[in-house]
């Protein structure tokens, strides 16, 4: 295992790289390098990659192109899926202990990052020829050669965007920037988007659906509740929208305060704070992605091996889906109750199972906390400083918390989809994280620009 991430190491090393800037930029520059990766990423999700006739076999796995921010049949197919899984599975080797790096040495975080790097692009060749067979499989070896080459180069160019931003020149990171963008571009189409053609049997958005539904006199009822098509955006979508918003961001905001003092300074006490959405929305994209995954291999085995793809096809139908659709609306839900019924249960439950199990495997779990307090020089009151006595009261919170964490977020994102939701429940989940990581992000920098005296202090000059 040892010998394989030295290869990726090396390899990581070899590949072209963006440099840190020699001087932290101003914010209004770091502002300036986002918004032009952010164009670059748009420009590049709308141009549809050359010499590919039809998309539709990759244009209903929703989740995925939320979560990996793609766009199916342009230079933006991968999006950031590569980088994402190389991640995940360096994260998870590392957490597991299946790979010995300590993430707080320099040396082992430059191996670390430079190893993802390496995984990331063998990731992007394998699914660039993949995607570039598939997707050309009628026409000529070239062509399905030049669309592999053009699926490289572009999602090469969004692995450095990414590196661009987290190196220092722009803010945050390029993978979640993506991501939020893509979900805002599917809230604005579900609420303004119109068809190119009237013969297309595309979305409507909800605004212009209600400006000709008064305009034509029809019946308002589909308005607030659409019966006509099963993911049509309605009023019940926007208004679960809103409402979804405003639950996330008060829930994220919610905390559980451990009372600590330290060695340091003996006789201050304060509180560890531990977000109530312990594990985020970690449980419902390893959903997500296991459902598209499964949908999108069940797909590509079908030109392969039909008898293959029977067997996704009997997966997904029992494990995943309902055996209809996913129900994204009331419609949808009155039309085939005990599929949504069954296809929430099964979410549900995958969604704990992920959830524990990323404690365990992401450094989250009380023994890892337990070591990085003792570390720190803090203590509970009244407890010795030893690590498994620690150990023993963070597991009466951290445990609870990953459970009911992972619980309220998969509800939250069944009961989305059940009232169709813009852009997803999953994609508000992420949008809305996302978001105020940029208000925190946004808000540190301009106190540094207001105070530069701060700077010092924190060791930022």
């Amino acid at each position: 295992m040892a010998s394989f991430v030295d290869i990726l190491s090396e390899l990581g090393t070899y590949l072209p790289a963006v440099t840190k800037p020699k001087q932290k930029p101003t914010l209004g520059n770091k502002l300036l390098w986002t918004a032009i990766a952010l164009a670059i990423y748009l420009v590049m999700a709308s141009v549809p990659l050359y010499g590919v006739t039809s998309s539709s076999l990759f244009s209903q796995f929703l989740a995925e192109e939320i979560i990996f921010a793609s766009t199916a049949g342009t230079l933006a197919q991968l999006g950031i899926g590569p980088i994402i899984t190389a991640g995940l599975i360096m994260q998870i080797l590392v957490g597991s202990k299946l790979l010995d790096m300590d993430l707080n040495s320099d040396e082992d975080k430059a191996k670390f990052t430079t190893s993802q790097k390496g995984l990331a692009f063998i990731f992007i060749l394998v699914e660039s020829f993949l995607f570039g067979y598939v997707l050309t499989r009628n026409s000529s070896l070239t062509i399905g050669l030049i669309v592999a080459g053009q699926l490289i180069v572009a999602t090469f160019l969004i692995l450095l965007l990414d590196e661009l931003i987290q190196k220092g020149w722009g803010l945050g990171s390029g993978v979640s920037l993506f991501i939020l963008a893509g979900v805002v571009k599917l809230i604005f189409w579900d609420m303004f988007g119109i068809t190119a053609q009237a013969s297309q049997d595309l979305p409507i958005g909800f605004f212009p659906t209600l400006v000709s539904t008064l305009a034509s006199g029809k019946g308002i009822l589909n308005v607030f509740v659409d019966f006509t098509k099963p993911f049509q955006p309605d009023l019940v979508g926007l208004v679960s929208t809103i409402g979804l918003i405003v639950l996330l961001v008060y829930l994220t905001a919610m905390k559980i305060e451990i009372p600590v003092t330290t060695q340091r300074l003996r006789g201050i006490r304060t509180t560890i704070p531990l977000s109530f959405l312990y594990v985020s929305s970690i449980p419902v994209i390893f959903v997500s992605v296991l459902a598209s995954d499964i949908g999108l291999f069940g797909s590509i085995a079908s030109y392969f091996n039909p008898s293959i793809s029977s067997v996704f096809t009997t997966i997904e139908n029992i494990f995943i889906y309902p055996p209809n659709n996913i129900p994204h609306s009331v419609y949808a839900l009155v039309l085939d109750p005990l599929g949504a019924l069954e296809y929430g249960a099964v979410f549900i439950l995958l969604s704990l199972v992920f959830g524990i199990l990323w404690v365990d495997v992401a450094g989250l779990d009380p023994s890892t906390q337990a070591r990085n307090l003792i570390d720190s020089g803090v203590e509970i009151p009244g407890m010795r400083a030893n690590p498994k006595v620690l150990e023993n009261i963070l597991g009466k919170y951290i445990y609870p918390l990953a459970f009911f964490s992972s619980l309220i977020v998969a509800v939250i994102a069944i009961f989305a989809t059940y009232l169709g939701a813009y852009g997803t429940g999953v994609g508000i989940l992420l949008a809305v994280t996302i978001a105020q990581q940029y208000y925190s992000i946004l808000a540190y920098e301009r106190s540094l620009e207001m105070y530069p005296l701060l700077k010092r202090l924190i060791g930022e000059e």
